[in-house]
């Protein structure tokens, strides 16, 4: 009968072992620890950013569309918050929004009132803004609508402010300003002080 005899220079005693460990494993998770502690905020204040920075893309967006499309139909073209992606209702516009064309078309609808109605043409569905963001109007006659005329101006006299914000309050906020030629711009922090500027150059504020 024949012994296996062991491998020459193999000492069992000192063969590897797999997995970690107990102290290993506590170093990982020290270290794990670490780097969420340093990446997380980094990366909710990058998400808050992107977030701030949708809206805004899409208010410009919208105004754009609207006044194009005035010019473009030579006639009355509406946006208005919405709720519900069919009808305006109320001044919340993260809740989504309109683009229609206010010709009082169908039964029931009023020619360049603001409200979509009858058979007139919703020519785009804007969709909610990203959570905790919100998009608010000063200085319009409606604060829930807007309304660009054939040739591309606001039907009002005076200029007004889209407003967007987080939870960060009006230092972190964004801001549209829509002159009565109907041009939209960026608004700024011409002062320095931290805070971007209505169409009055005050200082814009949050909900």
């Amino acid at each position: 009968m024949r012994v296996a005899r062991p491998i020459a220079g193999f000492d069992r005693s000192h063969s590897p072992m797999g997995g970690f460990t107990l102290i290993e494993l506590m170093m990982v998770l020290v270290i794990i620890a670490v780097l969420l502690g340093v990446a997380g905020p980094a990366f909710q204040e990058s998400l808050r950013r992107s977030r701030l920075q949708s809206t805004l893309n899409d208010t410009v967006s919208m105004l754009a569309l609207a006044r194009s499309e005035a010019v473009a139909r030579n006639g009355a073209v509406a946006l208005c918050a919405s709720t519900n992606g069919a009808s305006c209702s109320g001044t919340a516009w993260e809740t989504g929004w309109l683009v229609f064309e206010d010709d009082g078309a169908g039964t029931g609808a009023t020619a360049r009132d603001g409200i979509v109605g009858g058979s007139e043409e919703i020519l785009r569905i804007g969709d909610p803004a990203p959570e905790n963001i919100s998009l608010r109007t000063s200085n319009f006659p409606a604060p829930g609508s807007l309304l660009f005329v054939e040739s591309g101006r606001l039907n009002n006299i005076a200029p007004g402010t889209f407003t967007i914000c987080d939870a960060r309050g009006a230092e972190f906020a964004r801001g549209v300003i829509v002159n009565v030629s109907g041009q939209p711009r960026l608004a700024a922090d011409s002062d320095g002080d931290g805070t971007v500027e209505d169409h009055d150059e005050n200082a814009v504020t949050c909900p």
